[in-house]
């Protein structure tokens, strides 16, 4: 009568035919439930990746609107076009009676120097300008947050934060 093989008859047969299989020499163990979960693992680590680069690529887009200009149909729900009625402060404007709050740019208060020097650079950068301004939906206060480029392309902001007047909002 023939001897029944043992567990570890059949994991020994096992290992050599996984051997045979691959080509490799010696013992190779492979767990069948990793195997089997290796496509559902993949998959949900694909899609966190995914969430965290659409993630960072919106908000890259909503605090750097003057390098990587505004998302159409994504983050800019409303486009004006116009000339400047009113300079508030050097980070506040108003374009067609709309108010609109640079969302990326913090100057000083108007009541300050450095304040009233942002202002006044604003007044003089927008007079007699037609500007794009894309709002992306958000409000502060009775203002829409938005972004504005002159006649030439060049994001107000951008301008402002080169020329030392303010800073990035964060």
């Amino acid at each position: 009568m023939t001897q029944r093989p043992t567990r570890d008859d059949w994991n020994r047969m096992k290992a050599e035919r996984l051997a045979k299989a691959s080509g490799a020499s010696g013992r190779v163990f492979r767990n069948r439930r990793s195997r089997e979960t290796d496509f559902g693992s993949m998959f949900l680590r694909g899609l966190i990746i995914a969430g965290f680069l659409g993630f960072g690529v919106f908000e890259a887009t909503e605090r750097f609107p003057e390098y990587l200009g505004p998302v159409v149909g994504a983050t800019s729900l409303r486009t004006i076009e116009g000339r400047v009625s009113h300079v508030r402060d050097g980070d506040t404007i108003e374009v067609e009676g709309v108010p609109i709050r640079f969302g990326s740019l913090d100057c000083a208060e108007r009541d300050t120097q450095e304040g009233q020097r942002a202002t006044a650079r604003m007044r003089s950068l927008t007079s007699g300008e037609t500007l794009t301004c894309h709002l992306n939906g958000r409000s502060s206060y009775d203002r829409k947050i938005g972004s504005c480029r002159l006649t030439n392309g060049r994001d107000l902001a951008a301008v402002m934060m080169a020329e030392g007047h303010c800073h990035r909002f964060w």
